[in-house]
C-alpha cells in the first residue's frame, strides 16, 4: 500500500509538466529559498566583518529571513496540491525511498523548520548559548536554502524522459533565476518599506547585486539555449516550441522582455538615482520573468516528451 502511494507520489515529475501547481511550486521555492540565501549571506557576512555596503545592504535584505521561509512553505503547499492528496505527500515523509523527490520534501520541510528556529532565537535575549544555537541554526538554514534552491534543477535535469531538460545547465539556470528573483522579492518589500531611511539606502545598495544576478541568468539562458539547439532532434523541436511555437509568448514577452530587458534597463538607469519607483517595477518584472521562464521551460518540455512509466522506477 505504501509502495503504491509512494509510486504515485513519484508520478508528480510526468503529471508536473502539464500542471501549473509544479510552475508556481518551482517559482515560489526559488524565490523564496534566493530571499533567504541573500539575506542569510549578508547577515553572516556582518558577524565577522563590518562595511558600509553589507550595513545598508542589511536593512533591506533582513527581510529575506522572514520572507524566504513564507515562500517556501506556500510553494510546499502547491507541491502537495499537484500530488492531488495530502495522504500522499505525508507518505513521502513517513515512507522516504533516499529518491531525490524524498529529499527535497525533507529539505523543504527542515529548512523552513530551522529558519524559523533561528528567527526565535535570535529574538531571543540570551547569553552565549542562545547566540550560539541562533548562529548554527542560521548556518544550517542557509546551506539548505541552497539546497531548496538546487534541487528543484537538478530533479529536472536528470528526469529520464525529458531530453530538453538533461543538461547541467538547469540546475546553473534555475540558481541564477532564484537568486535574482530572490533579490526582486527583497527590493519589493523594500519598497514598501521605503519611507524609512536606512531602507531606501538599502535599496540603491542593491542595484548592482541585481544587475549583476539579472545579467548572470541572461548569460546562463542563452547558453542553455544554444546548447539545446546543437542537441538532438527532440531538444531541437523543444527549442522551436519556446521560441516560436505556443510558448513563445511566455518566453519573448514574459522572460525575455519583462524578465531580463527590462530589469536590466531599470538598474542601469537607477544607477545614479536609486528611484525607488523605478526598481520596484524593475523587481516586480523581474518576478513576473522569473514565473515565465519556469512555465515556458516546463510546457516547451512536455509537449515533446514521451512519458516512460518504467522511467518512474529510476525515481523510487
Amino acid at each position: 500500500m505504501a509502495y503504491n502511494g509512494l509510486h504515485r507520489a513519484c508520478d508528480w515529475g510526468v503529471r508536473g509538466m502539464v500542471s501549473s501547481y509544479i510552475a508556481w511550486y518551482l517559482f515560489l521555492a526559488g524565490a523564496g529559498g534566493g530571499a533567504y540565501a541573500i539575506g542569510a549571506t549578508v547577515d553572516l557576512l556582518l558577524r565577522f566583518r563590518s562595511g558600509s555596503w553589507l550595513s545598508r545592504a542589511s536593512a533591506i535584505t533582513d527581510a529575506g529571513l522572514l520572507a524566504g521561509p513564507v515562500l517556501v512553505a506556500i510553494s510546499a503547499v502547491f507541491l502537495m496540491l499537484d500530488l492531488g492528496s495530502p495522504q500522499l505527500a505525508f507518505q513521502v515523509f513517513l515512507a522516504p525511498t533516499g529518491s531525490l523527490l524524498s529529499a527535497g520534501a525533507w529539505s523543504i520541510a527542515l529548512f523552513c523548520l530551522t529558519a524559523v528556529a533561528a528567527l526565535f532565537a535570535g529574538a531571543v535575549d540570551g547569553g552565549k548559548v542562545i547566540r550560539t544555537a541562533e548562529a548554527a541554526l542560521s548556518v544550517i538554514s542557509a546551506l539548505l536554502s541552497a539546497f531548496v534552491i538546487v534541487y528543484a534543477g537538478i530533479f529536472l535535469s536528470l528526469y529520464p524522459t525529458v531530453p530538453f531538460l538533461n543538461t547541467p545547465l538547469i540546475p546553473v539556470l534555475f540558481v541564477a533565476s532564484a537568486l535574482a528573483t530572490g533579490a526582486a522579492v527583497l527590493i519589493t518589500i523594500g519598497f514598501v518599506r521605503s519611507a524609512r531611511d536606512d531602507v531606501s539606502d538599502g535599496l540603491g545598495s542593491l542595484v548592482k547585486l541585481d544587475a549583476a544576478l539579472v545579467a548572470v541568468e541572461a548569460i546562463v539562458l542563452a547558453l542553455f539555449i544554444g546548447c539545446a539547439w546543437e542537441a538532438g532532434d527532440a531538444q531541437i523541436r523543444s527549442v522551436f516550441e519556446l521560441v516560436s511555437g505556443s510558448c513563445s509568448l511566455f518566453f519573448w514577452f514574459g522572460v525575455v522582455l519583462a524578465g531580463l530587458v527590462v530589469p536590466l534597463s531599470v538598474d542601469i538607469i537607477v544607477a545614479g538615482t536609486s528611484s525607488t519607483p523605478m526598481l520596484a517595477m524593475g523587481a516586480a518584472c523581474t518576478l513576473v520573468g522569473g514565473l515565465c521562464l519556469r512555465f515556458a521551460l516546463l510546457f516547451a518540455a512536455q509537449r515533446l516528451c514521451l512519458v516512460d512509466m518504467s522511467a518512474l522506477v529510476y525515481w523510487m
